[in-house]
Formats: structure tokens, C-alpha cells, sequence
């Protein structure tokens, strides 16, 4: 039997999305490190996700990562 496609959904920072059980997702190995909070409201269940930035710089470090950045023209 063939798999099922998935479409993956773009994450913003800060944003809340309802739950829809979503089965894939992916890390780049980069060390960001995100901040998932839950919340129900009237019987659905909504997720957001917001960059850590201490736990990010920290976890880089641990892991000797060092993220540079081209500059903006």
C-alpha cells in the first residue's frame, strides 16, 4: 500500500495553531531550541511555538555550534 503525502505547515513564532494531528516533523540539528506551550479553548486543542534564545545560545554551546550570519545588504 502507498503512503499517505503529508503537507507540512509553516511555523511562526508566537503564532497559535489548532491541534489536527499532524505525524511528521523535522529538526534541522541546528540547536534551536523552541518553547511549546498547549491550551484548550472550547474543545480544541491549540499549540504555539516560540524561539528560546537562552536555551538556544546555550545548547549551541554544548554542541560547539556557531552560527554566522551573511549581512543584510
Amino acid at each position: 500500500m502507498k503512503r499517505k503525502a503529508y503537507q507540512p505547515i509553516q511555523i511562526t513564532d508566537g503564532a497559535w495553531y489548532r491541534v489536527k494531528g499532524y505525524t511528521h516533523s523535522q529538526c534541522c540539528g541546528c540547536g534551536l531550541v523552541h518553547k511549546e506551550e498547549f491550551k484548550l479553548d472550547n474543545g480544541e486543542l491549540f499549540f504555539r511555538v516560540t524561539v528560546d534564545e537562552k536555551e538556544t545560545e546555550a545548547q549551541r554551546a554544548a554542541l560547539g555550534i556557531k552560527v554566522i550570519r551573511a549581512p543584510k545588504d
